[in-house]
């Protein structure tokens, strides 16, 4: 028992990152009504992966740790996540399916990930903010809160591509939203920065990734359940 204990603890210090990064802001009204009244929950995990076949021996992903720590959360009901990809698609691109996405998996909370291929290709940073206004109004409709979730640091690609125009739009369109924003960009940044983990490898090890999603996948379930306990400041 100590022994798990102090694992737990370890892990939970290696996870750390700022509260201002970390931290809600805004409620999750949906996801709230839903486990409160012990429903069967969906959250729907949105990205833009290439989207490579999983095997029995890939290390696991944080929807994977989301789904875990939520259901020893909130028992009755169950959570699943379920994850959606659209292969290097854009926020715009995603556009066209994601009312039919909604429509299929009917959460009560979708983790959009977004940014990535916008940045590599350069997109206009105005469209990009539009298109992800745009996402969240379709969720909002369909009945399901959001939480945007930035692209991942990496300090090989950060010398090629420009990412703070684009988390910069993420900013400024959550908030405009009201809905919470997951920087994971600058959250990464923080622990390369602090020496928690180094991401400067030409091939991350399964344990690094492992050690990260799991420490993501925290970070999130925190900032989750933040928004649940903080949905007294207003509802829609």
């Amino acid at each position: 028992m100590g022994g798990g204990s102090a694992a737990f603890a370890e892990t939970a210090s290696v996870c750390a990152a700022p509260s201002a990064l970390t931290r809600a802001v805004f409620p999750l009204p949906r996801l709230a009504r839903s486990l409160e009244r012990k429903e069967p929950t969906t959250i729907l995990v949105l990205n833009s992966a290439s989207g490579a076949k999983k095997t029995s021996n890939m290390p696991r992903s944080f929807p994977s740790y989301i789904e875990e720590t939520l259901r020893a959360r909130y028992p009755d009901g169950g959570v699943a996540v379920t994850t959606h990809n659209e292969p290097r698609a854009t926020a715009e691109a995603i556009l066209g399916d994601l009312p039919g996405v909604l429509a299929e998996t009917r959460p009560a909370l979708m983790i959009w990930q977004t940014g990535t291929y916008d940045t590599i290709l350069g997109a206009d940073a105005s469209a990009f903010s539009d298109a992800v206004d745009t996402g969240i109004g379709y969720a909002h409709g369909a009945g399901a809160d959001v939480i945007v979730v930035s692209p991942q640091y990496s300090p090989r690609t950060a010398f090629a591509f420009d990412v703070a125009p684009y988390t910069n739009a993420l900013r400024w369109a959550t908030r405009e939203a009201g809905v919470p924003f997951f920087d994971r960009y600058a959250i990464m940044r923080f622990w390369e920065d602090e020496g928690i983990f180094d991401f400067d490898s030409a091939r991350p090890s399964a344990s690094l990734f492992a050690d990260v999603h799991q420490c993501i996948g925290r970070l999130l379930v925190g900032m989750i359940v933040d928004g649940v306990q903080t949905r007294a400041l207003g509802s829609r």
